[in-house]
């Protein structure tokens, strides 16, 4: 019953902070998102064997709809990674929404979030997985328009909303296909049902589909750059240490379905385009949450092609690491836009390095493991993605990491000081959670032999040969990008190149998918309502006005016959009448 009172336990805890008034609502959400990491710790520390729990939620005849909870060690590791990341990011916000009025509003919310990420990891089957896909996504919207009087909040809530939506649709198709052809839902029986081959691929297809909506991958990405309009916060735990992160989960927990279904070619191909892009636009970013957000898209592709490559243990295990070093990179780029009086742009803030060496020192550890640098927890992974995928794009997009998170550090902590402010960071609220999160990724790259073997995966090792090689290309990789950031005359002057111009105006929009796909959508639009206009003016209107001469000429007859049949009915009366007196 455990596993029940861990589900319901945030959505409580959403119910009572939001009562609670925003002068005790921090505090109330702390508390259970404490409560909560502990009863996992908990969990996690005394797991044996797999928890599940059943029940029938509708029941039709011989038509039984399941309700279930497992939870195994994958389930373990993904909810230490929601509830322990969830709780640091709770604690980082005490200073940087400190000045937010509506404290209730956002820690509830916050709060919900989690409830919902807890029900996704913790599904035994596709009706509870759905319901948890569903709730963070119903989250998401109302964090990332949690400013919703401004327009470009409430603009990107709305956009996150539908673009995850259309993937959405997909999931539920596939849940359907599953119960027609599979007669089951349950996750751990799926890849076991005898389904057609071709019905598999289209199934697996189609929660891939749903997969690429929620973390942000080609083409439906766009909507997790325009998310940052939303607070850091939000940031560092939607997307960058959880929601996106789902997409790999799911596919992950049906491996051996993707597999069965051959499905798994299709993911390692769109990871690469995916990759590819998120690595290159991230390059060029002037705000530094938008860099990091096509850097998340960049890394999630890693993820997505580890898995597609046939290895859980590169997909998981990247997975893993990037939740941890993106949630402190993210929450790090906070701690700047606190210091910066919450400016953005990256070339606005240059050269706090000299005042704030903790929070450079910080943001140097998300960095190396980001880049693949041991032995820091991405080294690991990276290296055996990089080594099992054997994709172009996907060793491009790799090595152009380390190119985009040495331009971010750079800018901000070396040269000159450009941003002139008297704002302390708090040692407790604000460094403190960033310190956990950087001894973390320490643990998971030195112990992360004992994570596989905890998670029952048997990792690909590289050859030591690829490893050093891999290191020293990334070393002087970011040494080159280090010197060249610190050369504010040439970047100038190859920035006024024609070329260079619109090769940077392409990187910036992201190739302008999002351009493409709002074009698409509303001459679809636009068609499909001129088509209705078309139709109601010519078909309905049509039989309409065509109705009104026949319905006069119908009228005009049924007068005639209605006096007709007056005088028939005076005549019956008047028979009747006679018959009556004789």
């Amino acid at each position: 019953m455990f596993e029940i009172f861990l589900v319901l336990f945030p959505f409580l805890g959403a119910i009572i902070t939001f009562i609670s008034g925003n002068r005790y609502a921090f505090w109330s959400g702390y508390t259970f998102g404490l409560l909560l990491f502990l009863g996992t710790a908990f969990l996690f520390w005394n797991y044996t064997e797999p928890l599940s729990t059943s029940y029938n939620w509708i029941s039709f005849g011989s038509i039984q709809i399941p309700f279930s909870l497992y939870i195994d060690e994958l389930s373990l590791v993904m909810l230490l990674i929601a509830t322990g990341l969830g709780f640091l990011d709770i604690h980082f916000s005490r200073e940087y929404m400190g000045d937010e009025p509506e404290q209730r509003r956002y820690h509830s919310k916050i709060l919900f979030f989690i409830g919902g990420m807890v029900l996704l990891v913790t599904a035994g089957d596709m009706i509870s997985l759905f319901f948890g896909w569903e709730l963070m996504g119903v989250a998401s919207y109302l964090l990332i328009g949690f400013w919703h009087q401004r327009n470009a909040p409430a603009d990107a809530g709305q956009q996150a909303f539908l673009y995850t939506r259309f993937g959405d649709i997909f999931l539920f198709a596939s849940i359907g296909l599953l119960f027609y052809f599979g007669d089951t839902l349950n996750l751990l029986e799926i890849s076991e049902t005898e389904i057609p081959k071709d019905i598999a691929y289209l199934i697996a297809i189609f929660i891939f589909i749903s997969a690429i909506g929620k973390s942000g991958q080609f083409p439906l990405f766009p909507w997790l750059m325009n998310a940052m309009e939303g607070p850091t916060t939000v940031s560092a735990l939607i997307h960058g240490a959880t929601m996106v992160n789902s997409g790999i989960y799911i596919i992950a927990r049906l491996f051996d379905f993707f597999s069965y279904s051959e499905a798994l070619p299709v993911v390692l191909g769109i990871a690469g385009i995916s990759a590819f892009i998120g690595a290159t636009s991230a390059i060029v970013q002037k705000e530094m949450k938008k860099s990091l957000a096509y850097s998340t898209m960049s890394h999630l592709s890693l993820a997505f092609a580890g898995l597609g490559a046939g290895l859980l243990s590169a997909g998981v295990g990247h997975l893993l690491n990037h939740a941890v070093f993106k949630a402190l990179l993210f929450l790090g780029i906070g701690a700047v836009i606190l210091l910066a009086h919450h400016k953005k742009d990256i070339w606005e803030i240059r050269g706090i390095g000299k005042r704030f060496p903790t929070l450079a020192i910080i943001l140097g550890i998300g960095a190396v493991s980001l880049s693949g640098i041991p032995p820091f927890g991405g080294f690991f992974s990276k290296d055996e993605v990089l080594w099992s995928a054997d994709n172009i794009l996907i060793t491009v997009a790799g090595l152009l990491s380390v190119v985009y998170i040495t331009r971010i550090w750079t800018i901000i902590f070396r040269g000159d000081e450009v941003l002139k402010t008297e704002v302390k960071l708090s040692r407790v609220w604000t460094l403190c959670p960033l310190g956990v999160m950087a001894v973390v990724t320490l643990f998971l790259g030195l112990f992360h032999t004992e994570v596989f073997q905890f998670l029952g995966y048997s990792a690909e090792h590289p050859e030591p040969l690829f490893q050093v090689l891999a290191v020293l290309t990334i070393l002087i990789l970011g040494y080159a990008t280090y010197r060249f950031y610190t050369n504010l005359e040439l970047i100038e002057k190859l920035s006024k190149q024609p070329l260079l111009e619109i090769i940077h105006k392409i990187l910036f929009n992201g190739y302008y998918i999002q351009k493409m796909i709002s074009i698409f959508t509303k001459h679809a639009f636009l068609n499909f309502s001129k088509g209705v206009f078309w139709s109601d003016k010519t078909v309905v209107d049509g039989v309409v006005n065509s109705s009104k001469p026949a319905s006069e000429k119908l009228f005009r007859k049924f007068i005639k016959v209605e006096k007709i049949g007056y005088f028939w009915l005076l005549g019956v009366v008047l028979i009747l009448i006679i018959l009556e007196v004789k």
